[in-house]
């Protein structure tokens, strides 16, 4: 569906070079939730949804883990041995914890009295995010991996909330990304990201 996290599992796949079909869902146009067949696919109704021979999964980061135990041959993933493994894990589950939290509440807006927690949460994530990102090409180093694609639509969804020009580092990621030929290849299959952008 337009408007989810699914280009980031497109980029996915098409960076380990698999092969995929793409089914497009459009949003009910009143509620803006899944329609019937989507929830009919799977009880949540969720998308990213992946249908692997009789297996269904929802959730990017199950998804991300499962394509790249599964099929990934060592690719996007750092070895469970080695130093960056802890990082790697940390930041895949991080997207869709943590940061994603904290975003969407200052994106819904809070009362008054939650408010001041609310913003304190924003700014903790975000300038988490900035500062681990300087002097770093992706999150782990020099090399691309599933943490970077899992955190891409979280910090594609907080420049929506900033003005431009706040946080370089992340703005560098999110260009990155968006102009990653494996990225752009999943944009072609399944459309772009349509998120408004904040002046």
């Amino acid at each position: 569906m337009k408007q989810s996290r699914s280009q980031r599992i497109a980029w996915l796949l098409e960076a380990l070079n698999m092969p995929y079909e793409v089914q497009n869902f459009d949003r009910d146009p009143v509620s803006k939730l899944a329609p019937q067949a989507l929830r009919d696919i799977h009880p949540l109704g969720k998308s990213p949804l992946i249908k692997d021979g009789d297996t269904v999964i929802a959730e990017s980061g199950a998804i991300t883990e499962y394509l790249l135990t599964r099929y990934g041959n060592g690719k996007l993933r750092p070895a469970p041995d080695s130093n960056d493994y802890a990082g790697y894990l940390q930041w895949v589950h991080y997207a869709e914890g943590s940061a994603m939290g904290a975003f969407l509440i200052q994106f819904l807006g809070s009362s008054e009295s939650s408010k001041p927690f609310c913003n304190a949460q924003f700014d903790l994530h975000i300038n988490y995010i900035e500062s681990s990102l300087k002097n770093k090409t992706w999150f782990l180093g020099d090399e691309l991996s599933g943490a970077d694609m899992m955190m891409s639509f979280p910090l594609q969804f907080a420049l929506t909330l900033v003005p431009k020009g706040q946080f370089p580092n992340i703005e560098r990621f999110v260009s990155q990304v968006e102009n990653h030929a494996d990225y752009r290849k999943a944009c072609e299959r399944i459309g772009e990201l349509e998120l408004g952008k904040s002046s």
